[in-house]
């Protein structure tokens, strides 16, 4: 059998399982709040999958063996930092939960009240990560799946999108959670395969030791090879994103309790530093075999010349299975968000839940169709589209955790949080135009803090609206 035969073989398979337990989920779990929140019944094992897999996605695959390849076991440090983030979103479970919400802008509607503007801006700043995220890992699989098989990027791109409709169209939420969980397994046991095969291709651990830098290979001090520099940038990077990703969210309203989300989320988070030390060492078994790679994120690819047909296709199915989690994830968050914040809030907000899901479904392919044309016309450009998570941490983040702080006062109003919102993608814009040295998601978050406290203090509320929210 050859190389490009095995490879399509082993991803048909892995999808078809996906699939297949995609419509097992939406015919069991039907309507539309098992297609916004899952029904709100997700069990623990599901909701540490799901966070666990969309949240590592295609990335680890890449980027984070290329952190292993350049400063050995600082990959640790990165998912490290954001499985901190993730933490500090699971002290908020159980007041998400006791308000039953479904996205990101019912946060902003019970602390603020309704406000078409505010809405509207928050939806938008709501939408564009998960979007962001659809379209960069369309162009991930085109590309990477076109170097080892051969096949025109437009078409792979085509047909994994066509098929990332049957992960999210059956049930929506429900769906893309339990495909997660299974694919988020897979993955870990694909990890734990690659690294055994890695181990014996470079000779084992005192060969690769022997081979590299002892600053990166050390341990702990390895963890900081990054550079303390890199890895206060990385704080500054990484836990604004995680803190107002709406996909993280959606899994907290998703579970069938507090608890349930609670300890989800911390498996979720041993799974996340698990896969760090896995990336560290292939990153750094990898170096103490080619030392000489420009570019450190080639490390993966080098990886996939090295090992025989059989085990590329499982790996090929490992690469599949994440980068799926990722998109259909990303697919149903951005639905969620046109058909319950805009559509039912402001169009039509006596539409049936039979109806709604009914759009839901239509809008799933809408914005798939949208993404294709996007990843097709512009494929080298979608670059822009990773500013979307620093665009969106420096307009939500204040309003979101500072309004939770003060949700019990009179100083909060709509139109603080917009001032919040608007001086920090003000902030963020300006320190990317003059290229700031610190991310400039830092600087929007700083002036979104000091616009929200400004405006706040000038239209703060004179009455007890906002003693509602507890």
């Amino acid at each position: 059998m050859s190389e490009t035969a095995a490879i399509i073989i082993s991803s048909i398979v892995i999808l078809g399982i996906g699939v297949g337990i995609s419509i097992y989920v939406g015919r069991k779990q039907r309507g539309i709040e098992n297609w916004n929140v899952g029904g709100r019944s997700l069990p623990m094992y599901v909701i540490a999958g799901t966070q666990f897999a969309t949240g590592m996605g295609g990335g680890v695959l890449v980027a984070h063996v290329g952190i292993g390849y350049s400063a050995g076991w600082s990959a640790i440090t990165y998912n490290l930092l954001y499985s901190l983030g993730i933490i500090l979103l699971v002290l908020l479970a159980g007041w998400l939960k006791k308000h039953d919400f479904s996205t990101l802008p019912d946060i902003f509607k019970k602390l603020y009240g309704e406000h078409k503007i505010m809405m509207s801006t928050v939806t938008l700043l709501a939408i564009i990560v998960p979007f962001g995220w659809l379209c960069t890992q369309l162009v991930a699989f085109g590309n990477l799946y076109t170097e080892i098989t051969n096949v025109s990027f437009t078409l792979l791109v085509v047909i994994f999108a066509a098929i990332s409709l049957l992960f999210v169209l059956p049930g929506g939420m429900a769906s893309v959670a339990w495909t997660d969980f299974i694919f988020g397994c897979f993955m870990l046991i694909l990890a734990l395969a690659s690294g055994v095969y890695m181990l014996n291709l470079a000779g084992g651990w005192s060969e690769i030791v022997s081979n590299v830098p002892q600053e990166i290979v050390g341990f702990p001090e390895g963890m900081g090879a990054v550079g303390l520099t890199t890895i206060i940038l990385w704080i500054f990077a990484i836990f604004p994103g995680a803190l107002t990703n709406q996909m993280s969210y959606q899994r907290i309203y998703s579970a069938k309790d507090a608890k349930t989300a609670k300890q989800g989320f911390f498996l979720a988070v041993f799974a996340t530093i698990t896969s760090g030390i896995w990336a560290s060492f292939m990153g750094i078994a990898i170096l103490s075999q080619n030392p000489g790679m420009e570019n450190a994120e080639m490390a993966s690819g080098w990886f996939l010349t090295q090992i025989p047909t059989w085990f590329l296709a499982l790996y090929s199915g490992f690469i599949i299975a994440t980068i799926m989690s990722t998109v259909s994830s990303a697919i149903q968050s951005v639905v969620v968000n046109l058909t319950n914040d805009i559509y039912k809030s402001y169009i039509n907000p006596e539409v049936s839940d039979k109806t709604l899901l009914v759009y839901s479904r239509l809008l799933s392919v809408g914005i798939i169709v949208v993404a294709v044309l996007l990843s097709l016309v512009y494929p080298q450009a979608l670059g822009w589209l990773q500013a979307t998570y620093a665009y969106s941490a420096a307009g939500l983040l204040v309003p979101i955790f500072l309004g939770i702080a003060l949700r019990k006062t009179k100083f909060l109003s709509a139109k603080g949080a917009l001032g919040g919102i608007f001086t920090g993608i003000f902030g963020a814009g300006i320190a990317q135009i003059v290229d700031a040295a610190i991310p400039y998601a830092v600087y929007g978050i700083a002036c979104s803090l000091i616009g929200f406290l400004f405006f706040s203090f000038i239209f703060k509320e004179k009455n007890t609206e906002t003693k509602k929210v507890a």
